[in-house]
């Protein structure tokens, strides 16, 4: 496994909510940040999401934004096991 460090910016709301549920960890004795907490349940999440998965969505997506698969229709849960190929790597694998 490869660690990946991801900056995020929450809006006042979803602060103000890891603040309170630091305040409680607080009272019960555990001092935790609440910038730690934020790292430790959105990582949780993530995982739980399986990041694999999102990756290779984002990359389907990217592909389709930028034109590298025209005429190729992408489901969004098909096939969401195997990454796509870019056309420039199979290129230069010598694949196309």
């Amino acid at each position: 496994m490869k660690p990946a460090n991801v900056t995020i910016t929450l809006d006042a709301d979803s602060y103000a909510t890891f603040q309170d549920a630091s305040e409680i960890v607080a009272k019960a004795g555990i001092r935790v940040p609440t910038s730690q907490l934020v790292q430790v349940m959105l990582n949780a999440e993530v995982i739980r999401m399986n990041p694999r998965k999102i990756a290779q969505r984002f990359l389907k997506s990217l592909l389709q934004q930028v034109g590298g698969l025209s005429g190729s229709p992408l489901d969004d849960d098909e096939d969401d096991d195997r990454a796509p190929s870019l056309p420039l790597a199979a290129a230069a694998a010598g694949k196309v």
